[in-house]
């Protein structure tokens, strides 16, 4: 029964890892610590004889093909590909389907926590200090550290990462954090700042450059 609470606990940090590894600078140390907990998982399964090498390539290729619809987005169909492949390798790992399921759920569930945590708290209350990326605002990365940002709206400019819906955008030679109202701009873009709100610089792509 311990193990089993372990594994399910192994799985569902892997992925909010993950999550973290978006959110924050500490893209490496979570890097490796999701791969040291899936690796737990997925050798347990295989160690007990309910994992193999299909259900391997099942959960390397879901993942894969998540990683490739963050970055090249397909209207959702590498995505919904690569979460039906990671949770078929899930279920494959274990003999029993209801248990299967439980992690599934508690996983799902932990994710979205720990989003809702990285975007609510985290922007506004500082609880990670430096780690996300909005609070790394520092001159010495090339940031104008100013908080009072109004000069800013109407002002147009391009991103140099991709905004989900936070990045870094560049105006006038200078690199600020960028928000989007939950629209997903690639990198490379014509951006155009439309409000500031709360310390934030929300942006749109500017289709007239297009």
């Amino acid at each position: 029964m311990l193990s089993d609470i372990l594994l399910a606990l192994s799985f569902s940090l892997a992925f909010i890892c993950i999550v973290a590894i978006f959110f924050t600078d500490k893209k490496i140390l979570f890097g490796l610590v999701a791969l040291g907990l899936f690796i737990y998982f997925y050798k347990t399964g295989l160690d007990r004889g309910e994992a193999d090498l299909i259900t391997i390539i099942a959960f390397i290729s879901g993942i894969l093909l998540l990683v490739i619809e963050l970055f090249t987005p397909s209207f959702g169909i590498l995505g919904s590909l690569g979460v039906i492949l990671t949770i078929y390798s899930l279920m494959d790992s274990l003999n029993n389907s209801l248990f299967g399921i439980i992690v599934l759920l508690v996983t799902a569930a932990s994710v979205f926590i720990s989003v809702t945590v990285f975007i609510k708290l985290g922007f506004s209350a500082d609880l990670f200090n430096k780690s996300i990326l909005t609070n790394t605002q520092t001159k010495e990365r090339g940031y104008n550290s100013k908080k009072d940002y109004t000069y800013l709206c109407g002002k147009k400019g391009k991103t140099i990462s991709i905004l989900r819906p936070t990045g870094r955008i560049i105006i006038d030679g200078k690199i600020y954090d960028g928000k989007t109202y939950g629209d997903f701009i690639k990198k490379d873009v014509e951006i155009e700042v439309v409000e500031i709100k709360d310390g934030h610089i929300y942006v749109k792509e500017d289709r007239k450059c297009q």
